[in-house]
């Protein structure tokens, strides 16, 4: 089975759907050993179908005309190991979490998280905790999200300055702000 990521156009969806959405993906894909939706999670442009599929021509021939019956198709990913510089891993990653791809996100920078140490390493941590919350957030699970997001708060909190571009001061603000009100807000790095 291989792993994909299934992105189709939001125009009306909330997090707050997303359980309803994951029921409605399971119910579309005609039941099959070939297929497993894993998860759904509901971005403001962007509902991303987390799912494992036996090859790509199930995914073109029974997949994608399925999930239309949700949604717009848009795109889709196949998931697999990225060999890519600290920078390179970097940058991606403040792309798709900029792009609300947090899950990705947390993936891409977990590899170089695990080759890190010392004060980078837990910094590092901070931003793949941070991008885990959003995922839960975009599940519709706040609750969770805010939790997470303390554990963030607690890894960056003394970061200073920036690393990659991602200015860890300015993050803590936003983090500390979230944790006070209860209020998730959607940030970029």
């Amino acid at each position: 089975m291989e792993r994909y990521l299934l992105y189709l156009k939001n125009h009306k969806f909330q997090p707050s759907d997303a359980h309803a959405v994951l029921l409605q993906a399971r119910t579309s894909v005609p039941k099959s050993d070939d297929i497993i939706v894993r998860d759904v999670r509901v971005a403001r442009r962007l509902i991303e179908l987390d799912m494992s599929v036996s090859g790509q021509e199930v995914l073109d021939r029974i997949v994608l005309k399925a999930i239309s019956t949700i949604a717009e198709f848009d795109s889709y990913e196949r998931i697999q190991e990225e060999d890519l510089s600290k920078e390179e891993a970097i940058d991606r990653a403040r792309d798709l979490f900029n792009n609300e791809k947090f899950w990705r996100c947390h993936e891409v920078l977990e590899n170089i998280w695990k080759q890190s140490d010392g004060e980078e390493k837990r910094l590092l941590n901070g931003v793949i905790l941070v991008a885990a919350a959003y995922v839960h957030f975009q599940k519709g699970e706040n609750e969770t999200c805010i939790g997470i997001l303390r554990r963030a708060y607690d890894k960056i909190k003394s970061g200073q300055g920036e690393y990659f571009r991602i200015r860890f001061d300015l993050l803590g603000e936003n983090l500390r702000k979230m944790i006070d009100t209860g209020t998730v807000i959607l940030i970029t790095l």
